[in-house]
């Protein structure tokens, strides 16, 4: 072949592997669902969380995983694609598009059903929970989950790394919360009502046919 013919070829030929090259770098890129943010820590393994418990640990002796933070905490462009994820999967339709509730519960005002500690929202989120919450996996990645948990956190009602028996204590106000639970509250948590008076401290009134007054 003479190398007339042979230098166009050889720049067609040059020109299609660029083009797949960079087809495959687009395919790479869009796996996962969002940007180029890294993580500031290694994400712990999804095998460690799963042991996470729901509820308080007889004993008081949580896993190792409960206190891990979370790997993307305190990232402004975590934060930010966080919460256009919280957008564009629809998370704002039931928590509102302020996070402050709507047919979800609020994330900002310190109550938590399931915990409000970083770990525990990635598993809320990752696993899903009874009454509405689907599970996000495996439609996103890690991830892109513990940077929805970044937006969360940067609304101010979770709580710190570690907290995870304080922050397992309802979603609703008025909870007469443990000592562990005050310390930890966000500024601004709306505080428990006074406790009902015991049963002990209001004895029933006797009953007629029990021998006392009627």
């Amino acid at each position: 072949m003479s190398p007339r013919l042979a230098a166009p070829r050889c720049a067609a030929l040059s020109l299609a592997s660029a083009a797949l090259v960079l087809a495959l770098a687009g395919c790479q890129r869009s796996q996962g669902g969002s940007t180029a943010s890294a993580p500031s820590t290694q994400p712990p393994a999804i095998a460690a969380l799963a042991a996470v418990p729901l509820g308080d640990v007889a004993g008081g002796h949580a896993p190792a995983a409960a206190a891990d933070p979370n790997p993307f905490h305190n990232q402004p462009e975590a934060v930010a694609e966080g919460r256009a994820l919280f957008v564009k999967m629809n998370c704002a339709g039931c928590h509102g598009y302020d996070a402050k509730g709507a047919m979800g519960p609020n994330l900002t005002d310190g109550y938590w059903r399931y915990g409000g500690a970083p770990v525990s929202i990635f598993k809320s989120i990752y696993e899903g929970r009874p009454q509405g919450m689907p599970a996000w996996n495996p439609a996103l990645p890690p991830d892109d989950i513990w940077k929805i948990v970044a937006y969360v956190e940067s609304l101010g009602g979770s709580y710190p790394a570690g907290g995870l028996a304080a922050s397992v204590q309802g979603d609703t106000p008025n909870t007469a919360y443990a000592p562990e639970v005050q310390r930890v509250l966000p500024a601004g948590a709306k505080q428990p009502k006074e406790a009902e008076p015991s049963a002990a401290n209001n004895p029933p009134e006797a009953r007629p046919d029990a021998g006392g007054k009627p």
